[in-house]
């Protein structure tokens, strides 16, 4: 199944940037990304309600997209390409309910980690969550949320 999910976000044609996400008028939730080694920090959205491409594009230039889907336990996997070279998937595996935001995890190839948030409405969950969490974080929501 992993392969295939892969390699249907290999064929999915490229999506449109974060900015064409519009809630209100089709079904996208924004999503954010932070490479806690590193700083680097994606912008994107992903659409569809129980699956669908994403895009996320990295503050240092590379776009990655992909594909993702709910399972039936609720939780979200995801895997991705960048143009960079780099892959890696994805798994959404908490949904913070206040502010309607799903928070996961995910790996490279290589071994590097993301932290990943998604939903619509991303800044009020980090104006929320708690201080020491937020200071922990290699990434300032602020950066990520501001295009």
């Amino acid at each position: 199944m992993r392969a295939l999910v892969l390699a249907s976000a290999l064929a999915c044609p490229v999506i449109a940037s974060a900015d064409t996400c519009d809630p209100k008028r089709m079904n996208c939730s924004p999503l954010v990304a932070c490479v806690e080694e590193t700083g680097e920090f994606f912008r994107g959205a992903s659409f569809g309600q129980d699956a669908g491409p994403f895009r996320a594009d990295s503050v240092t230039g590379a776009v990655c997209t992909g594909t993702w889907r709910r399972t039936l336990l609720g939780i979200g996997i995801a895997e991705f390409r960048c143009d960079d070279g780099r892959m890696g998937s994805s798994v959404f595996n908490w949904f913070e309910p206040e502010s309607g935001t799903a928070v996961g995890y995910g790996t490279f190839v290589d071994g590097g980690v993301a932290r990943f948030w998604a939903g619509n409405n991303l800044e009020r969950y980090f104006r929320e969550i708690d201080p020491e969490e937020r200071q922990r974080m290699a990434c300032n929501p602020i950066d990520m949320l501001l295009s």
